[in-house]
């Protein structure tokens, strides 16, 4: 007999209840497979359209076949949550099959679908900003999977670890020292009036709030430059701020010693072009 989840978790394995089959799931042993974490808000699944066109995106990474983006979206809704209760919904795809060794015998994938509470941040997150610190943990080049959620995600989980208090995120460098990410985020950056997120061609995750933030950047007639920088590079930045699908946007109040004062003009202009429902629930 499987133990029930807590009351708050909600999943669906394959369309139905979790069984023992999870125990030999290539995700659990391996972590063969990739996912996407997104925001429920007033009874839809925000941005799933786009979700599901960057996990087709990874999964061509891992020679993996997608569900079709109609059985995905069913499986969501099934999920539920009603109307007024916001969610975050984690979509993992995991290559089918089970049993020993490395060699993959399919291209096809099982769906694990979870929902959970939404989070909730201060308010001071979005209008005052955050503070971040370099992580000593570094990222490990492997460009063939550049840019993908895949399922191995040690690194980002040791650097979640033991931030000092008042710390809201951990950013982290490649081993050459450039710029890549937060633990949980992505991350731009403001000088001499252009606008700078890291490359990740070597290695990071893509993130959907990335490409919203350089298309919204874009309508305003500014192009976001991708470059390979050193962490010092940022320090010397006049405004700095970090996204992702569920918290949207948070400007950067400190990192390390430099502080960029107040949220700066352009990370305002995008919080408002991004409309992200966690400032609406604020007012």
């Amino acid at each position: 007999m499987t133990p029930d989840l807590p009351r708050e978790i909600v999943a669906l394995v394959n369309g139905g209840p979790p069984g023992t089959s999870i125990l030999t799931s290539r995700a659990l042993h391996y972590g063969d497979g990739v996912f996407r974490t997104l925001l429920r808000h007033d009874g839809r699944w925000l941005d799933f359209d786009r979700h599901y066109v960057k996990l087709v995106q990874d999964c061509r990474a891992l020679d993996l076949d997608p569900p079709h983006v109609g059985q995905l979206e069913a499986e969501l809704e099934a999920l539920g949550g009603g109307r007024a209760t916001p969610a975050v919904g984690k979509i993992i795809l995991a290559r089918a099959g089970g049993g020993r060794g490395y060699t993959p015998g399919t291209r096809q994938c099982e769906r694990i679908l979870l929902r959970y509470p939404a989070p909730r941040y201060p308010a001071s997150c979005w209008s005052e900003g955050v503070t971040a610190i370099r992580s000593p943990v570094m990222l490990a080049e492997q460009p063939r999977l550049a840019g993908a959620k895949h399922l191995n995600r040690l690194e980002n989980v040791l650097a979640a670890k033991g931030w000092p208090s008042g710390v809201q995120e951990a950013l982290m460098t490649d081993t050459s020292g450039r710029l890549v990410c937060g633990s949980r985020s992505n991350l731009f950056w403001v000088e001499a009036g252009r606008l700078y997120t890291p490359k990740l061609g070597r290695c990071g995750v893509a993130g959907l709030m990335r490409a919203r933030l350089i298309e919204a950047a874009r309508s305003l007639g500014l192009n976001t430059e991708l470059v390979e920088a050193p962490f010092e590079q940022l320090l010397q930045a006049r405004e700095a701020f970090i996204c992702n699908s569920i918290i949207g946007l948070w400007p950067l109040r400190r990192v390390e010693s430099q502080d960029y004062g107040p949220p700066g003009p352009l990370s305002q202009r995008l919080q408002v072009l991004l409309a992200h429902p966690a400032l609406a629930d604020l007012g």
